[in-house]
């Protein structure tokens, strides 16, 4: 997501005003090009002042008329970078095709910026080492360092920044963004979900993150869940009544080997209640590894064990789901990336499922407002048998959709994600493609605060030989974060 913000102008506050400077005194001294110089002065004060599509539209007139300005290059591939228009900044050092110290630098931040750890610390490593007291420097290995699981090695950087400049917003901009992934967390989730099957799931719960140390943390999860069909339909409880409801509780641990990977491990408990005096509990839980072999491709591997919640009818028949999945991840340049997940399931009905799922996005447009992914979805399923018992199992279905997104910007502490994707889906039933459509919104405040608040909203509307199918979801989640009695580790 593209924020421009204090926090990404920060780092060359003062090469801009140098810049700044140097350009008032060509003024002064070469009046035969002061129109040009004054462009390139309005256009860092611009980007300065957060205007970095006006300083963008500045700069390019001031190249065209000065095509080897090398400083006023690179200052335009950080506008870019400011902009969240990575791979743009990326193509500008490019065709710069220098290789000095200033340029390493400011491709450096970009790759930081971007979320490419590793190429990141192989560029700015050496010149943070080299000169250790360097602020733009130690503020970019403090960028680079906070990404991975272990966002602790960012901290050494992070002191040099706030020793250089302790009371500077350059380094409380970084300060927060370095330190809010070391933050504890208790939260209260809690949901609403209906459809055109008359089925409503109702959830509350209360989860809790604590870290330990650099490499544990542990955590937990409870939720209340009230699930209910009426009692002349499908998808009622085959032992009578309307509702079944399950409590659910869970411990966890993680444990972040290497920046690169970690590990963790969820057991627990669920309960089933109903109205007519049912009850039930079984063993649920999830062993993960997630690995990111390298700034381009990364991958999580799974197994776990839980109920399949559908329906009140597929709870009280106690239909339990043992499963296995990857899911990898693959950008293969700063525009595009593409997330696959394959599973597979294992019921105690007797049925079998496999399942793949895999998007592709491209960055179509970045701004200091609001990004647009473009992209699409496919989704596939086959199951050995339809089993009726509540949940859906047709022998084979798909889905093919072009999908959109967008992250829109409302202030320093608050952000808007929307998406949607309106296809096509089939499966063994139907005799021809039906409409499939998906929309969803979610709305952050406090995105760097120690109270949170996430309110989310989802709409499904799919097509078939029986009619029209809808689904709609509603979830607010309060979260409050602290740090550990550790006064190094607290902002």
């Amino acid at each position: 997501m593209a924020q421009v913000s204090q926090l990404q102008r920060s780092p060359f506050r003062r090469r801009i005003l140098v810049s700044a400077t140097a350009c008032a005194l060509a003024l002064c001294l070469a009046p035969a090009g002061a129109q040009e110089a004054d462009i390139a002065q309005q256009a860092r004060e611009a980007a300065w002042a957060g205007r970095t599509t006006e300083a963008l539209r500045l700069m390019d007139q001031h190249l065209a008329a000065y095509p080897d300005d090398r400083a006023a290059r690179l200052d335009r591939a950080r506008y870019l970078s400011w902009n969240g228009d990575y791979a743009a900044a990326i193509e500008a050092l490019d065709a710069l095709g220098a290789d000095d110290d200033d340029a390493r630098a400011v491709r450096a931040r970009v790759m930081a910026w971007a979320g490419r750890r590793d190429a990141a610390l192989a560029l700015n490593t050496p010149l943070y080492e080299a000169a250790p007291d360097e602020y733009d420097y130690a503020w970019t290995q403090a960028l680079a360092e906070r990404l991975g699981h272990r966002p602790e090695t960012a901290l050494p950087p992070l002191e040099t920044v706030r020793r250089l400049q302790p009371d500077g917003p350059d380094s409380r901009s970084l300060t927060k963004s370095v330190r809010l992934p070391l933050f504890s967390s208790v939260g209260l989730p809690a949901s609403v979900y209906e459809d055109s099957d008359d089925i409503e799931i109702r959830s509350v719960g209360l989860e809790g993150n604590l870290r330990l140390s650099d490499a544990w943390r542990v955590m937990a999860a409870g939720a209340r869940r009230d699930h209910s069909a009426p009692v002349t339909g499908p998808f009622a409880p085959v032992n009578g009544g309307d509702s079944l409801d399950e409590t659910r509780a869970q411990v966890g641990v993680r444990y972040s080997a290497t920046p690169d990977v970690a590990v963790d491990l969820w057991l627990g408990r669920s309960a089933l209640d109903g109205d007519n005096g049912f009850d039930d509990d079984d063993t649920i839980g999830q062993l993960a590894l997630s690995h990111q072999a390298s700034d381009t491709f990364g991958y999580a591997l799974s197994v776990d064990r839980d109920r399949v919640a559908a329906s009140p009818r597929a709870l009280s028949l106690g239909v339990m789901r043992t499963g296995a999945a990857a899911n990898l991840q693959w950008q293969p340049s700063l525009r595009d990336a593409v997330t696959t997940r394959l599973g597979f399931d294992d019921f105690n009905d007797g049925n079998r499922r496999h399942t793949l799922d895999a998007e592709y996005r491209r960055a179509f447009h970045r701004g200091p407002r609001a990004n647009l992914d473009l992209g699409a979805q496919l989704e596939w399923q086959g199951n050995s048998r339809d089993t009726g018992n509540g949940y859906y199992s047709p022998d084979r279905y798909v889905r093919l959709a072009p999908m959109a997104s967008s992250y829109i910007k409302l202030s320093e502490e608050a952000g808007l994600y929307l998406a949607a994707a309106v296809g096509v889906q089939r499966d063994d039933t139907f005799d021809s493609w039906k409409r499939a459509s998906d929309v969803s919104a979610e709305l952050t405040l406090g995105i760097f605060t120690r109270w949170q608040l996430v309110a989310r909203a989802g709409y499904s509307e799919r097509l078939n030989e029986f009619g029209r199918y809808e689904g709609r979801n509603f979830g607010l989640a309060l979260r409050y974060r602290f740090c550990e009695l550790r006064a190094d580790r607290c902002p």
